[in-house]
């Protein structure tokens, strides 16, 4: 069986997509490596797998940990590892991992793929910024057409690759595992555990163990009764500018689960509206934590800005995740979002994204139980389809036939 390495310039403690990707791989017998970024907050390695079928896990070591310095840094060294490492395959995940992997696979003669799960040159960190967009989109210019085979996480996306770079990529979309999701309770506690990825929890008592103090407290005080999670970066474009004001008429809290590089702009926002007791920031926590912790919500959101490529045509893994989940969400109307409801309606859909909407929507399902109940039974439904089980089928054959 082939040997194929992943290279991220993430945090791979918390990436519950490469880890679903790597652990259905290293299920079918394939040999799966990923290579990602030591951070000051990362969990020890190695994180337990998916489906208990074990894969490598490294980690480079950064002097510099953003901006331009640190893609320098951590590019030279995962050049240097991949023209060292045994592998046949090597996966670039977005742009800012694929020169070395192009690099590296033409010097050694290896396979290489292509992963796009951004339209990267079109996040609103980089269309925002004039030089930094002009440099990405020298590199996708330069890189991508030596990408023959990839793919990415729907058919817009897909669409779009084609139509500027005439690469034809496929469709993988990151579904959630319904194998391992805990049973839906309410209970809360106070004990800590030890849970560190997405895998099974033997917990007959439906007792959800935190590693996080600070969650186990907002649970057992704040979010005794109903409330709203977002889960995900909390990263320019998503909204944030409109979500913080729109809480101010919320009859509910607001736990946000996540950080980015709209953090520090999001806790201003909080401030500046006095919501500092009803909207909260909590550090992103393992996989398998945040699986117990959705259920416990009322209401997911997932919204962007529709300006911008890589917002309009967003298919967020939290989407997925909430539905999976069995809560329902509020969610922005665009295309792709828009498509899988009219099919599978587990989420209200709104137009737009001003704060009056989303406070609007909130509260409508926070009071409407009839219409609650219809979209967390429609999750149900979707989940047996939307499933990563399901999705997996295409990633094997896909690795396959190279």
């Amino acid at each position: 069986m082939q040997s194929i390495v992943f290279t991220v310039t993430n945090d791979i403690s918390y990436d519950q997509r490469m880890h679903r990707i790597c652990s259905s791989l290293a299920a079918k017998g394939f040999l799966v490596r990923i290579i990602g970024v030591n951070r000051p907050s990362s969990i020890p390695l190695p994180i337990p797998p998916l489906y208990q079928a074990s894969y490598q896990q490294q980690r480079l070591n950064c002097f510099f940990q953003k901006g331009p310095l640190f893609y320098i840094e951590f590019n030279t060294k995962l050049f240097i590892v991949l023209c060292s490492l045994s592998y046949d395959i090597a996966c670039a995940i977005d742009l800012d991992t694929i020169l070395p992997v192009w690099w590296a696979t033409w010097f050694r003669g290896k396979k290489r793929v292509y992963d796009a799960h951004e339209y990267f040159t079109e996040m609103k960190e980089v269309r925002s910024r004039h030089m930094v967009q002009k440099v990405w989109k020298w590199i996708e210019r330069i890189a991508v057409p030596h990408f023959k085979q990839g793919y990415t996480v729907n058919q817009h996306l897909a669409g779009l690759f084609y139509d500027q770079l005439q690469i034809k990529f496929e469709v993988i979309r990151n579904l959630p595992s319904i194998q391992n999701q805990p049973n839906i309770s309410h209970t809360k506690t106070t004990q800590k555990g030890d849970v560190l990825a997405e895998y099974p929890i033997n917990n007959p008592q439906n007792i959800y163990n935190f590693t996080s103090n600070k969650l186990v407290q907002l649970i057992n005080n704040q979010f005794k009764s109903k409330f709203i999670i977002y889960q995900g970066a909390v990263n320019h474009g998503r909204g944030f500018e409109q979500l913080i004001p729109a809480m101010q008429w919320v009859n509910a809290p607001l736990l946000i689960v996540g950080q980015g590089n709209f953090l520090n702009q999001t806790t201003a926002l909080i401030q500046e509206y006095g919501l500092d007791q009803k909207v909260f920031i909590h550090p992103p926590i393992p996989p398998a934590e945040l699986k117990m912790l959705t259920p416990l919500a009322h209401i997911g959101i997932t919204i962007f800005e529709a300006e911008g490529v890589n917002q309009f045509y967003s298919l967020a893994n939290r989407f997925f995740d909430y539905m999976a989940a069995g809560i329902p969400q509020v969610c922005v109307n665009y295309p792709m979002y828009a498509e899988i409801v009219e099919a599978n309606p587990f989420a209200l859909l709104i137009n737009n994204i001003e704060p009056s909407t989303i406070a609007t929507a909130l509260n409508n399902l926070l009071s409407d139980d009839v219409l609650y109940n219809r979209l967390q039974q429609e999750c149900s439904k979707a989940t047996k389809v939307l499933n990563w089980e399901n999705e997996s089928n295409q990633l094997i054959a896909f690795y396959s036939r190279l």
